[in-house]
């Protein structure tokens, strides 16, 4: 099944806008930075944008949204700070260059749609009151908030018009490449595996691991003379599998631990292996069933293929607009932190 107009044009959205015009005005609720309605902030001018400047206030915005997502609430040293700091900047140039772009193109939108936009924000609040104290805390004002949305939208609907048209994919499209990629879409062997673990904490000492091994060997012979594997992985077992009967489901060749894979090499289904020492203890392993190598058919995995195409297009096709908006443009970076300039300046469609 094809993906929808409007879920392709949410994957290029996600490409094209930076986070700072979203996270800014939905968290904060000021105007999206370098808003050419509000040039009158405080500020150094860091870069011109075909002579629209870009404010060091513009940037440390920016930045309020970037630094927590990269740094999980942890302290950054000062190079990433400088590396993050070019990176909003280019950000921040980029967003500009949409926005002229859409001014350029006259691109219009509806008093109703940002009207619309408005209310989905304030319903991220509990009532109008505190969407009124978030307004009055951030210090942007209804009409600053409402000319955040027009811009976001114009540069939404510029995005839409200059990428979606140029990274849809048709089934047709989606079966080529299954052809000429069908190696991809194999499906290796299969294995159902069930486990016991006799766990033993790693700073035991010796006799706790001896005890455990044998309790293992213990299980092995009841196992072997005839006792219910499931059973016994219910009473003994100290993995979270204990709950199903030790059973792990079905796991691709390779993805268990060495340990594991070693063991399991050479037995046939409905065979138990001999018990297999670990870090995390002793282990016995029961190889239920074994499916072998299957294609996936085209119908299996077409969604996936359009899915993956559909976002390669775009990021192709967004960066390829990026870099052309950017050859027609006038950008001097006039004002801040040398190696943030050079960060900026540095940045890929320059």
């Amino acid at each position: 099944m094809r993906r929808s107009l409007a879920s392709e044009t949410a994957a290029v959205l996600v490409l094209l806008i930076p986070i700072v015009a979203v996270a800014v005005f939905a968290a904060q609720l000021a105007p999206v930075p370098s808003n050419a309605t509000d040039r009158a902030r405080a500020g150094d001018v860091v870069a011109l944008v075909n002579d629209a400047p870009i404010r060091s206030n513009d940037v440390e915005a920016a930045m309020n949204t970037i630094v927590p997502l990269t740094s999980y609430h942890q302290s950054v040293k000062p190079e990433k700070l400088t590396e993050l700091r070019g990176r909003a900047l280019d950000g921040l140039i980029d967003e500009e260059l949409r926005y002229q772009e859409a001014v350029r193109t006259n691109v219009r939108v509806a008093g109703a749609e940002i009207e619309q936009a408005l209310a989905r924000a304030k319903k991220g609040y509990r009532d109008e009151q505190e969407f009124e104290k978030a307004r009055r805390a951030s210090g942007a004002t209804l009409p600053e908030i409402r000319a955040s949305i027009l811009r976001a939208l114009m540069m939404q609907r510029v995005s839409e018009e200059s990428v979606v048209a140029k990274c849809r994919v048709t089934e047709a499209d989606a079966a080529a490449f299954y052809r000429e990629n069908t190696p991809r879409f194999l499906l290796p062997e299969q294995l159902r595996v069930s486990l016991i673990t006799i766990g033993v904490d790693r700073s035991a000492g010796p006799p706790e691991w001896k005890r455990a091994r044998q309790k293992a060997r213990d299980l092995a012979r009841r196992i072997a003379a005839g006792a219910s594997f499931d059973a016994i992985a219910r009473e003994h077992s100290s993995d979270e599998s204990r709950l199903k009967g030790g059973d792990l489901g079905f796991v691709h060749r390779g993805q268990l631990i060495e340990e594991f894979e070693r063991a399991l090499k050479d037995v046939t289904p409905g065979h138990v292996t001999p018990v297999v020492q670990t870090i995390f203890g002793f282990h016995l392993l029961r190889l239920a069933e074994m499916r072998p190598p299957a294609q996936k058919s085209f119908a299996d995995v077409k969604a996936t293929i359009v899915r993956d195409l559909t976002e390669t297009r775009c990021k192709q096709a967004a960066d390829a607009w990026t870099k052309s908006l950017r050859a027609r443009a006038r950008i001097v970076i006039v004002g801040g932190d040398e190696a943030v300039r050079r960060t900026a300046s540095a940045a890929p469609g320059k």
